[in-house]
């Protein structure tokens, strides 16, 4: 289903350049969020290149919003007015949003692709995505998730050596939650927000996004391991309001699907998502073949024919 671009090892030894600026979305009043987004960039070694930008909420704004909700107003509205300010900066820019998940490995491969000119053929790179329910996005994820790690012997755990570069031309990027913007499409993509912004919302941020990389006007890739994810546990606890209704249970378990590609994923969270919302029910012969079709999937060993 995604092209293959290139595939970038990772590094093995330090960087003591930091490649780009960094400035992380937050609400004034999510100050745990904050706090632990900001412990996270502290203990990577990267909390001076991250300037906190203050949320838009989209709350206060009466009457915004259109086809859209309040909130994705809101969050519109924090990623056009963040890119407009950062129109000045002499670097590729960051965007984070403050419920994302930085791995170690963040800086070594953003660094490594950007030396590698990856921001100098695409305007946008995600470090993760959005994992819809389509078996063969999976199957494509899953190798390109094997073919860049290995077991450790010693810790028994995955290690990366190294990330594939997808490009998204018309394979359905969703989500904001981590992007690098390369300096010379900072002013541009700001540009192409406002228009849209100005023409009456239809469509969040990330898929007017899509609209854009879809008809060839921004080009956008991302690497696979993703090397950025969401906060399961924020996740549940954002998503899930009284009963559990199916689109808002479907959106978790798409978060989780995204984050089993995550470079170190939280296993036990994981587990503790899956027992709490989707619980194991006895299988029925239909849901056992569906089971097992499902994981040849997984496996990444479906083909498109």
């Amino acid at each position: 289903m995604y092209a293959v671009e290139r595939t970038l090892e990772a590094s093995a030894g330090k960087r003591t350049r930091v490649p780009f600026a960094g400035r992380y979305i937050n609400l004034d009043r999510s100050t745990l969020r904050r706090t632990r987004l900001e412990q996270q960039l502290h203990e990577l070694g990267i909390g001076d290149v991250y300037s906190r930008f203050p949320a838009r909420d989209g709350t206060c704004m009466p009457g915004k919003g259109g086809a859209i909700s309040q909130r994705e107003y809101g969050c519109f509205a924090s990623h056009l007015q963040l890119l407009k300010e950062a129109c000045s900066l002499q670097a590729h820019l960051h965007v984070l949003e403050d419920d994302a998940l930085l791995s170690p490995e963040f800086v070594p491969i953003v660094a490594r692709a950007i030396d590698q000119g990856v921001l100098d053929e695409f305007d946008l790179l995600f470090t993760d995505l959005f994992v819809s329910w389509d078996p063969l996005q999976i199957a494509s994820l899953e190798r390109a998730r094997r073919r860049n790690t290995c077991l450790d012997a010693h810790t028994g755990q995955e290690a990366l050596t190294g990330v594939t570069v997808f490009d998204l031309h018309g394979k359905g990027l969703a989500c904001t939650s981590s992007y690098l913007v390369s300096r010379r499409s900072i002013e541009r993509v700001a540009a192409l927000l406002d228009r849209a912004l100005l023409a009456g919302l239809a469509l969040p941020v990330d898929l007017v996004m899509r609209q854009l990389v879809d008809a060839g006007v921004l080009k956008a890739a991302c690497v696979v391991p993703f090397v950025t994810s969401v906060a399961l546990e924020a996740a549940a606890d954002s998503t899930i309001r009284g009963d559990l209704l199916g689109a808002e249970l479907s959106r978790l378990a798409c978060t989780v699907l995204r984050h089993t590609f995550f470079v170190r994923p939280d296993w036990s969270m994981v587990e503790s998502v899956l027992a709490r919302y989707f619980p194991h029910e006895a299988p029925t012969p239909r849901t056992r073949a569906v089971g097992r079709v499902m994981e040849f999937l997984a496996r990444g060993n479906a083909q498109s024919f």
